[in-house]
């Protein structure tokens, strides 16, 4: 496990991911490097939905890459992202984790973590990626009821700084990982998988059977007996 960690911390900012682009910009900021927020005032997710957060409550963070290689490798970062946040709650003894694809962390069918992935490219190669991560620790009440977080889950609360220094260890281990080793990893904690789930696609709603999260990002599904792939900027979960 790593021993140093390099984590910046303040007590507010628009976004993690805005500020640490901004760090590396304008302070050259290197990876490995995170920044650790208190409260977030423009805190958001994936398609630009926002993040519902009591301040000092949980984890709002954005860890730095460098150079990861071509930008066919993005989904992998996701993958070492998502697997990082489940084995910190592994553990702290938070059980029934399950990754929503593409990148919400659920327990027990509801939401305890999200992540924002945001990239520098040139020339297909990622020169810099900002992994954001969203984790519900000791919020215990959320304006949308399918929300958890660790308070919920064990029955107490918890150090956000342990758990910050937890999480920190896996990501840049899991990063150093080769992509079939973490996709098959991933697979193990697919949520829905083996389920038939309808995804609005197109504008039409459309029902597959969850397979597996392909090496390309996509999602295999199942349908009249064919396997089809879907992309996650075109098709929406519905619930």
């Amino acid at each position: 496990m790593l021993n140093n960690y390099n984590i910046e911390f303040v007590n507010e900012v628009d976004s993690t991911n805005s500020y640490l682009k901004n760090s590396v910009q304008n302070r050259g900021v290197s990876s490995p490097y995170c920044v650790y927020a208190g409260n977030q005032t423009a805190g958001r997710g994936q398609r630009s939905h926002s993040w519902e957060s009591q301040p000092f409550d949980n984890i709002l963070t954005s860890f730095l890459v460098d150079d990861f290689g071509h930008l066919s490798n993005l989904p992998q970062l996701n993958n070492a992202a998502a697997l990082a946040i489940i084995d910190t709650l592994k553990e702290f003894k938070v059980d029934n984790i399950r990754l929503k694809w593409p990148n919400d962390i659920y327990v027990s069918s509801k939401k305890i973590a999200g992540i924002l992935i945001e990239n520098i490219v040139s020339q297909q190669e990622v020169k810099t990626a900002v992994v954001g991560i969203g984790i519900n620790i000791n919020q215990k009440h959320f304006n949308n009821f399918e929300a958890t977080s660790v308070v919920n889950e064990l029955g107490f609360k918890v150090s956000v700084i342990e758990f910050l220094q937890v999480l920190y260890n896996y990501f840049y281990i899991h990063i150093t990982k080769k992509g079939l080793t973490l996709n098959e990893s991933i697979n193990e904690y697919l949520y829905k998988k083996g389920d038939m789930v309808t995804f609005n696609e197109d504008g039409k709603k459309q029902s597959y059977i969850v397979n597996q999260i392909c090496l390309n990002g996509n999602l295999q599904v199942g349908a009249m007996g064919e396997k089809l792939e879907l992309e996650h900027h075109k098709v929406k979960w519905v619930k």
